[in-house]
């Protein structure tokens, strides 16, 4: 970003010129700006859609990630489908409950869902066996899937940790 210096005389004519040239810096900075919330919302879109499928997860991924203008000049990165939660914050006792954001927002492993996920011994399901799901070829659970959970991905978390990485350098590529 380059500093922009306006000199003016002490004039009418020059005060316009001075209002002019303002408008114009205005008019940039709103662009730039602009620009710079889409880039920032392209990679974290692109960023976070990746973590998500390759998450290690028991069960059908359904996450889908997009990008939402909030307000003026605002954007949040958003993952929507049923597996988000386990994904985001991992499910299951045998796993580590180890994602830093999960007790500001009140998830803690097996509490959520159907709590399920408090079992020892795991639980079975019907459906995609996921990551690491083992399917269940003998006896009256043949066919259904035993998983002890998943661990926590932190696939939102590692996004913003990322995009703050990169922040400066998308500025700097979108402010010139």
């Amino acid at each position: 970003m380059s500093k922009r210096v306006v000199k003016i005389s002490l004039s009418e004519k020059g005060m316009e010129d001075a209002i002019k040239e303002l408008q114009q810096y205005k008019k940039w900075l709103l662009d730039c700006t602009e620009k710079f919330l889409k880039a920032l919302g392209d990679e974290g879109m692109m960023i976070a859609s990746a973590k998500f499928q390759s998450a290690v997860y028991d069960g059908t991924n359904d996450v889908s990630v997009s990008v939402e203008s909030r307000d003026e000049n605002k954007i949040a990165i958003v993952a929507v489908g049923s597996a988000v939660l386990f994904i985001e914050f991992g499910t299951g006792v045998r796993y580590p409950d180890n994602h830093p954001e999960a007790g500001k927002n009140g998830f803690a492993h097996g509490e959520y869902g159907y709590k399920l996920g408090r079992l020892q011994k795991g639980w079975r399901y019907r459906g995609n066996p996921g990551t690491n799901g083992t399917v269940i070829t003998e006896g009256r659970h043949a066919g259904e899937v035993l998983t002890y959970g998943n661990p926590a991905n932190m696939s939102l978390y590692l996004t913003a940790r990322e995009l703050q990485e990169k922040f400066e350098e998308i500025a700097r590529r979108c402010y010139v």
